[in-house]
């Protein structure tokens, strides 16, 4: 974006809830490689017995987003992806 084009950018965030951490990481890194997506951000933290994630993606559509939501819910022992869509102003 160029101050000619102030149209906000979109950012896909993944929120991952997961009971195995390493199977999350291979999910994560297995559809990024496959992506056109660039990562903005990523996060791996305990929550109580279980992990939460969070992965920050830009430069790909919605369709693309909730493949990526698919793809690593679908990852065995990855846990479930919940997306959200936020609009940023660069």
């Amino acid at each position: 974006m160029t101050l000619a084009d102030p149209s906000p950018a979109l950012l896909h965030v993944f929120s991952i809830s997961t009971c195995s951490p390493q199977a999350c990481l291979e999910a994560v890194a297995s559809v990024v490689g496959r992506c056109d997506g660039r990562v903005r951000g990523f996060t791996l933290k305990p929550s109580g017995s279980r992990f939460e994630a969070v992965l920050r993606l830009s430069d790909i559509d919605e369709a693309a987003a909730w493949r990526v939501a698919g793809l690593i819910s679908a990852w065995p022992d990855a846990g479930s992806a919940h997306i959200e869509h936020q609009m940023l102003a660069l």
